[in-house]
């Protein structure tokens, strides 16, 4: 039998490493690869890329072609295993640098999306990339950066509505309130008919004790198309409230067809009927959240405080009384005039 030379041996496996032509190549199976794919063979199309990389593994192009086709099959953690390899090997690399910014967001992964969004930025600009950085830190809870990049992401599209109505939530969380209503306004500008805006703006003002602007607001959303859900017509009702208590009950009832029982929706009506000195109502809707939330100590004390403010004194000190065994912090509330 012929010996074959350990040099011989390894100048095979180096060459079988780094060879890009013929049938037994990284670049062979990487063509049959697209071809399975094409033919809808995932499979066999996966096994072949992982040949593929098996020549060399630290072959940077065969993983970025192999990790778009597993963002292509929604593989998205496999894909992203290879983009990480692809940056242990060459961590400026702007294929996988931009597709582990944009899986780590899609995948609320949001700390990965700001550390591979600015590094991305250090290597040239991407689309919608301060975006994602801004809304990135936004689930962060990081505002000031989020407004920072939001800002950025404007100062480059201000016709883009995703960014202004986030800016605009931001915003709202910094208490920067009559800068959100401007950011809103701007855009309406460019964009009147803009149903989500106007809803915004109806939240924005409700957020600021402003509920009949808000009802203005949510109206006009409406009328232009807004998608009138349950979410719509309890704020709705909500903001009407204050202004025009039997609107406001009506459309909240409606809500309740589908929310039965729903403490805070009740509670929220109670308190509106006690403010308007409709005591008899305020009683019997503060006594149904406690019947749908038996713990509602806060409902049963109000039960009570109703009871006495339409005369019935002495139903009302004994269900007060038993609101306070349940919450002795209660106490206290009876020296205030108004226990809202």
């Amino acid at each position: 039998m012929k010996k074959i030379s350990l040099t011989a041996l390894f100048v095979g496996y180096s060459l079988a490493g780094f060879c890009f032509t013929g049938d037994d190549s990284a670049a062979f199976y990487v063509k049959k690869a697209i071809e399975l794919s094409r033919s809808q063979k995932n499979w066999e199309a996966d096994k072949s890329f992982q040949k593929a990389v098996s020549f060399n593994t630290f072959n940077v192009e065969t993983r970025v072609q192999y990790g778009n086709y597993l963002v292509e099959q929604r593989k998205y953690f496999s894909a992203i295993e290879q983009f990480g390899k692809v940056l242990e090997a060459n961590i400026n690399n702007p294929v996988a640098l931009q597709q582990m910014t944009e899986l780590s967001f899609q995948l609320n992964r949001w700390n990965d999306a700001v550390m591979y969004g600015k590094k991305l930025s250090q290597n040239g600009n991407s689309k919608d990339l301060k975006y994602i950085i801004g809304k990135s830190y936004y689930e962060l809870e990081n505002y000031r950066q989020s407004q920072s990049y939001l800002n950025q992401a404007l100062a480059e599209n201000q016709r883009d509505l995703k960014t202004v109505s986030l800016l605009g939530k931001v915003l709202m969380e910094l208490s920067n309130y009559k800068e959100a209503i401007a950011v809103y306004n701007k855009t309406l500008e460019i964009d009147p008919n803009n149903s989500s805006l106007l809803y915004e703006l109806g939240l924005l003002y409700y957020t600021m004790n402003e509920e009949q602007t808000a009802v203005t607001y949510f109206e006009k959303a409406a009328k232009k198309g807004y998608k009138t859900d349950l979410s719509f017509y309890e704020n709705l009702g909500l903001a009407y409230l204050d202004n025009n208590l039997n609107k406001g009950v009506e459309t909240l009832n409606k809500v309740l067809e589908s929310k039965p029982g729903n403490p805070e929706i009740l509670f929220q009506i109670a308190q509106a009927y006690y403010k308007v000195q409709k005591y008899q109502d305020a009683a019997e809707t503060y006594y149904k959240v406690y019947e749908n939330d038996p713990a509602n100590s806060r409902a049963l004390y109000m039960t009570g405080v109703a009871f006495q403010k339409k005369g019935d004194k002495s139903r009302g000190i004994e269900l007060c009384e038993k609101a306070i065994q349940m919450d002795p912090n209660l106490a206290q509330l009876k020296s205030q005039k108004f226990a809202f």
